[in-house]
């Protein structure tokens, strides 16, 4: 086992293989739904939850592991003198970051560090996989921080959605806008970048979609990991997984299609698609 631990939140969509062959830690994010609280991918599966979201007009909510699951977590990695980098979805996005940040104080006398990744879902499972393996040839706690910092600047995030109804049921948009763009069967492309989500562009169709989302990510450089990501639509995930290949941004079989957890997918509701990649450093 590692003498450096890392730990993530659920947003890190980090596959099982993945989370098993590095030995990561994963601190599951919370659901709210008429009255009961799940465990991100412990009580229920993305494929449950995303039925559920589609069957019901009550948009759940999410939070933050609280600061007791974090501390279990650092205690349990630090017991026999081990050391932790904990690694969380954007602060600017998530109360996440600070709970673990509260969590490592408590734990006194042992060695954790907290850092903000900036982003969410993939590019957080980016920098984990990148770190565990530079601790696997040897790396210290503060060289795997100084890393993690470096290569949160070279992830990308783009990502469509298929309707602007739970954006709107989430209250992030108003109502006479998600109207309106779902009358012009408007279809935003978003993009998550420096700890924010922002605006990309509205595609006017969907069959438009996965086309300007390689564009996108083509244009801005060279990967050294890349995924397709979606909430429901395998298949369309697939697929453009193959035209990434076919591009020639990774071969086909170093790029994977992923899942979206249910706190990004709560917001983007069913059909979601996109693209996100750990770029190579400038030369």
């Amino acid at each position: 086992m590692p003498s450096v631990h890392i730990v993530v939140d659920s947003t890190a969509d980090i596959p099982a293989d993945a989370r098993a062959a590095y030995h990561i830690h994963v601190v599951p994010v919370l659901l709210h739904r008429q009255g009961e609280t799940l465990r991100d991918d412990i009580d229920i599966s993305r494929d449950e939850y995303y039925r559920w979201i589609a069957e019901h007009d009550e948009l759940p909510t999410t939070s933050a592991p609280s600061v007791g699951m974090f501390e279990e977590v650092f205690r349990e990695l630090t017991r026999d003198g081990g050391a932790v980098l904990s690694i969380s979805v954007a602060a600017g996005l998530s109360a996440t970051y600070n709970a673990a940040v509260q969590a490592a104080r408590l734990v006194e006398g042992a060695r954790i560090i907290c850092v903000d990744s900036h982003s969410i879902a993939m590019p957080i499972a980016y920098l984990a996989l990148a770190t565990a393996r530079r601790l696997a040839q040897g790396a210290t706690l503060e060289e795997a921080v100084a890393l993690v910092e470096t290569l949160r600047e070279q992830t990308v995030a783009y990502v469509a959605l298929q309707t602007l109804r739970y954006l709107e049921r989430g209250g992030r948009i108003s109502r006479t806008r998600a109207l309106l763009g779902t009358l012009l069967d408007v279809k935003p492309i978003l993009e998550v970048r420096d700890s924010q989500v922002l605006p990309v562009e509205r595609v006017r169709t969907w069959r438009r979609v996965p086309a300007r989302l390689l564009e996108l990510v083509q244009a801005r450089g060279v990967y050294q990991e890349l995924s397709v990501v979606y909430t429901t639509n395998r298949a369309e995930a697939e697929s453009l997984a193959d035209a990434c290949a076919a591009a020639g941004l990774l071969a086909r079989d170093r790029i994977r299609t992923v899942q979206i957890g249910a706190v990004l997918g709560t917001h983007m509701g069913p059909g979601a698609l996109g693209i996100t990649g750990l770029l190579n450093a400038s030369p």
